[in-house]
């Protein structure tokens, strides 16, 4: 694999992932989208590990 095919992988990735978190969140507004990804952002672990160490 070279190097323009494993570029192409990745950005391949982050569109898919990024649609099928669109179709998951059931927003119809970019808007409810941003609110959706917030509200599973603050379920994270890496989410708390990074608040905990900003304090």
């Amino acid at each position: 694999m070279t190097i323009k095919e494993k570029e192409f992988d990745c950005i391949k990735f982050k569109e898919e992932l990024y649609l099928n978190t669109w179709k998951k969140s059931g927003a119809t507004t970019l808007r409810e989208y941003v609110d959706y990804v917030n509200r599973e952002a603050v379920k994270s672990p890496l989410h708390r590990e990074f608040v905990n160490s900003a304090n």
